[in-house]
């Protein structure tokens, strides 16, 4: 019978924590299954070798998890490292085939991720174990359907993209390689895929601060107009000094609030960029050589099918295609949701200041002033390693070094070939 008491008594403690949870809003729990998935992957991939601790409620290290990610690791890169190494000595690495020297240039990132996310390890269990994103987000009570558009891009970048990748390897190796089993094409996605998962995190990030940096605008544009409504002259008469003042304590009772989420946001999504700040720079170095390297080949192919009159693969130009415009999008979809997220940080201070205090109480100006001091010397800006700022520049930037390296690749190829003649 005590066995049976004890039994039923863990049982109760084990479910206390999901009623906890069923205080939250939607919103959170569906973030909250996000993160839950995207760190069984971040796990399932070899990158996180930590668990969570279900009796503290934590994220510790997990020295079994530890093997595996080694283990994991290991074999992805004798697999990988002993396949370049293999058709390099051979010569069988095709420099037109620009989708195999992508596929090379992810495993080679994939590599470095793992080194990188290793030594990071203890400052993302941190990360995690501090964040406080939940206690936000249900403060605010963000609604799922004004989510709606950006889970859209969320999932489209994570799971869409991937799987156009997939079929345009299977279809253009059904037509090149039909003997081949279609789950060859794994052999060329699982670098793709390694590597992005994590700037997949980080973009997710970027979703989430501008949904919640848009709401905190929403609530200020309500205080600025209810503040500059209670200045005007009719209702300066109308109401007395006491309601006045009780009315602005109010305003700048929400105000603090606002200014200490706005901080922890900001926080946030700064300390989710330094561990995965990495992930990003390698990945933009290999969008840049892989959009380069694809340019030039299909220049190239174009060129021997006017001057040598050589047959143009038009299948193969469609799959390069592919795999040039993706890493465009992708790049495209970062750029605009990390300016987006910088607009609506920014704007938080616009509107502070298009606050009327002439008639204010004193306490909702220190409020506003603190506020806006802190919006101002926060300085919102993302750049991984310092190397480049993530905004709405960061297209025209990386294509016209595109544009420069093909200019002179190009250029030097047609000397070679009229000297030919």
């Amino acid at each position: 019978m005590r066995f049976l008491i004890a039994a039923a008594r863990r049982i109760r403690k084990s479910w206390r924590a999901p009623r906890r949870f069923r205080a939250w809003s939607p919103i959170s729990k569906v973030v909250l299954a996000g993160y839950a998935l995207m760190l069984c992957l971040n796990s399932f991939i070899g990158y996180f070798p930590a668990r969570f601790r279900m009796k503290n409620e934590k994220f510790i290290f997990s020295k079994p998890m530890a093997v595996y990610c080694i283990a994991v690791a290991t074999i992805f890169g004798a697999f990988y490292v002993k396949h370049i190494w293999e058709e390099f000595t051979s010569g069988k690495i095709d420099q037109r085939d620009a989708i195999k020297i992508y596929c090379y240039m992810n495993a080679c990132g994939g590599l470095l991720n793992y080194l990188y996310q290793w030594t990071m390890c203890r400052q993302i269990v941190d990360l995690l174990n501090k964040m406080s994103l939940f206690r936000v987000i249900n403060y605010f009570s963000v609604s799922v359907m004004s989510m709606i558009r950006a889970m859209t891009i969320v999932l489209v970048k994570i799971f869409g993209f991937p799987l156009v990748m997939q079929l345009t390897l299977v279809l253009y190796q059904r037509q090149k390689h039909p003997e081949l089993s279609w789950t060859n094409t794994s052999r060329t996605m699982l670098p793709i895929i390694s590597v992005s998962h994590l700037n997949n995190c980080f973009f997710c990030s970027v979703v989430i601060s501008r949904a919640i940096f848009n709401h905190i605008n929403k609530i200020i544009s309500e205080i600025l107009s209810e503040v500059n409504r209670l200045q005007t002259p009719s209702q300066m008469t109308l109401h007395k000094p006491y309601y006045r003042m009780q009315r602005f304590c109010d305003l700048a009772d929400r105000l603090d609030e606002l200014a200490t989420k706005y901080a922890l946001v900001n926080l946030y999504c700064l300390n989710h960029m330094k561990v995965t700040c990495f992930s990003l720079v390698i990945s933009m170095g290999i969008n840049l050589f892989s959009t380069t390297l694809g340019c030039y080949v299909q220049y190239q192919a174009f060129v021997d099918y006017v001057m040598l009159e050589k047959p143009y693969d038009i299948s193969q130009a469609l799959a390069h295609f592919v795999f040039l415009a993706l890493p465009f999008l992708e790049i495209v979809l970062l750029a605009n949701e990390s300016q987006q997220l910088l607009n609506e940080a920014k704007e938080a201070g616009n509107l502070l200041q298009r606050m009327n205090l002439e008639h204010a109480d004193i306490r909702f100006k220190q409020e506003v002033d603190a506020f806006w001091l802190e919006v101002c010397t926060i300085q919102f800006k993302l750049m991984p390693l310092g190397l480049l700022e993530l905004d709405g520049s960061m297209v025209n930037k990386m294509y016209t070094t595109v544009a420069g390296f093909l200019l002179f690749l190009i250029q030097n190829d047609l000397t070679v070939r009229f000297s030919l003649k």
